[in-house]
């Protein structure tokens, strides 16, 4: 087979994939139903993908936020059982019979010389 030969028979095809006509010179039209399942399984494969790739970031995020509220329980955990330990310190005294209290204001900071 010549050259010209070669590329009359390329320019043949890229004219039938122009035209449109590329899939019935090739008699594709008998595979027509195995072209579409093809097709019907390349799209639902992509949209499944994107579906799992949805719901990782979702998963994530969610991950992120209960890291969030664990430390958020945690300082507020911290903070109840500190108010139950002055709580019952301050009774303890009381019980004895001491004048002392828990401070209403904060620490005066006494300087150096």
């Amino acid at each position: 087979m010549s050259a010209h030969a070669v590329w009359g028979t390329v320019k043949n095809m890229f004219r039938a994939l122009r035209n449109g006509e590329f899939l019935l010179r090739i008699r594709a039209d008998k595979l027509y139903m195995h072209i579409l399942y093809l097709f019907l399984l390349m799209w639902l494969t992509i949209m499944l993908s994107l579906q799992v790739d949805k719901t990782l970031t979702r998963a994530g995020a969610n991950k992120a936020a209960i890291e969030e509220l664990k430390i958020h329980h945690a300082e507020r955990e911290a903070a109840l059982v500190k108010l139950r330990s002055a709580s019952g310190i301050e009774e303890r005294l009381e019980k004895m019979g001491s004048k002392t209290a828990l401070p209403q204001e904060p620490a005066t900071i006494i300087k150096k010389r």
